[in-house]
Parts: structure tokens; sequence; C-alpha cells
């Protein structure tokens, strides 16, 4: 593995009965980047995620974190899992836990012997840092607006100090203002900590204001792994349609509004 890579694909292929959704797919993500990663209905862009992080295994192919082995496995569960968080689409909250206790999960299952103490002070930090009120620990999920559910599934993300954050559509189903302060704290956070972030999405404010790179998916592979100005310029249908249409247009013309603000 490349220095500079933390994530490294090679040579995947992912297929469901006769579907194959990708076949000798290759993709590098790049220690300290924002990756973005889009592409048409179908693609697998979540099926990708699901890979890297173990939750779907490969028909062939080899996936490397941080040097670890993913698949074929050799690494174990809780070496990863200390490496990386993530956070699903739906934010996947335990309805039944207070919003602390969602957020101590992770500590709880992979240190038995961590305190209640310490437990309940890494919660209330790490809600902090997604910029939530310490009162929120001792709310349910069904009490909180959508905004903050994705912000306590953030901070569980979080728990384990990871180097690499996987976001699945981090801001779908939330309103434009909540929308634009999800992608605020997302980039204060890769700035303050370090981190690294690979991102599942669809919305292109996000794309022109987060990424780093940007990952497309078409024809059962990544056609294309650049910065934003280079992927434009890809001759390719879905590219042309997606960033050429009203709202890449729009997107852009925000970003550019923004940058000279």
């Amino acid at each position: 593995m490349a220095p500079e890579n933390v994530i490294e694909v090679r040579g995947v292929t992912n297929q469901f009965g006769s579907h194959v959704v990708h076949q000798d797919l290759d993709l590098e993500v790049r220690k300290g980047e924002i990756l973005g990663v889009v592409g048409g209905s179908g693609t697998g862009k979540s099926v990708l995620l699901r890979t890297i992080v173990g939750l779907q295994v490969p028909k062939a192919g080899r996936v490397e974190i941080l040097g670890k082995t993913i698949y074929p496995r050799e690494a174990s569960a809780k070496e990863l899992n200390e490496d990386i968080g993530i956070l699903f689409q739906d934010g996947a909250l335990f309805s039944s836990m207070t919003v602390a206790e969602n957020v101590m999960a992770p500590l709880r299952e992979y240190h038995h012997d961590i305190s209640d103490k310490l437990a309940q002070e890494i919660a209330g930090m790490k809600l902090s840092l997604a910029g939530l009120d310490a009162d929120v620990g001792q709310k349910m999920p069904s009490d909180l607006s959508g905004g903050m559910r994705k912000r306590v599934a953030l901070a569980r993300a979080m728990a384990m100090d990871p180097a690499i954050l996987f976001l699945d559509e981090p801001t779908a189903g939330l309103d434009p203002i909540s929308a634009s302060k999800f992608d605020e704290l997302i980039l204060g956070l890769k700035e303050s900590l370090g981190l690294t972030i690979f991102m599942v999405t669809h919305d292109l404010d996000s794309l022109y204001r987060d990424c780093d790179r940007v990952a497309v998916l078409a024809d059962k592979k990544v056609i294309i792994n650049a910065p934003l100005d280079e992927v434009q310029q890809l001759n390719h249908p879905w590219i042309q349609e997606y960033f050429g249409g009203p709202r890449g247009r729009a997107a852009q013309g925000a970003k550019l509004a923004f940058g000279s603000a």
C-alpha cells in the first residue's frame, strides 16, 4: 500500500446471484481527504462502502484499510472497528437506548472494563464534537429532529476515535439549512481531527462544499477518482447529465458565491 493511501481496493467483484454490481473495481482513498462517492441508482455505492468495512464479502478482489487486509480476511473485527466509524444512512440508532447510551454502545462492546463514569464523559465529549448540548444525552432518539439524530449517529461513529469515517448519505432527508450545517460540521471535524472521510452522497451541494476528490461509479467500476473540476470534464453520459443539469449548475453557482463571500 502506498504511504499516502489509507484505503486500497483492488479488483473487487460484487455479485448477487446472476447480477454483477461491481466487476474488477479499483479505488484508492488518501489520508486526510474527504472522498465523495457518487453514481446512478443501482451502481452499488452503499455496497462498495459495506465491502470496504467488511460487512459485504466480495466474490473476488482485495481490500486494505490502513495496511490491514480486510478481504481476503486477515484483520479481526476488533482491529477494524478501532480504526473506523460508520454513519449509516438512517442513523441506525437504538430506539430503546438514550442518546448517551447509543454513543457509549461501541465503547461498552469493545472495552468491557471501561467505567460508567469514563464512558459517560467520552459520550459527552463526542456529542459536543457533533455540535450537541450535554442535556441531549438523556433524551431518546424519538425526541430528536432528523438533523439531531444524524449528529448523534456521527457522535457514535466517533466514539472509538477512528482514523476514518464512513458516511452513507449523511444529508439525506435533511432540509437545506440542516444539510448545510452538517456539511460545515464534517469539514470542521476533518480539519480539527485530521480525519479521512469516505462519503457516499447524492447531494451536489455536499460534493462542491466538502470533497477533495470525487469517485464516480458507472459501468460496474470507478470510472474516475479525481478533483471535481476534472470529473466534470470527463465525457461520460451520466457525468454530463448529473453535473451539467440544473441542480448541478445551481450547486456550482452556490459554491462560487460562497467562495467569493
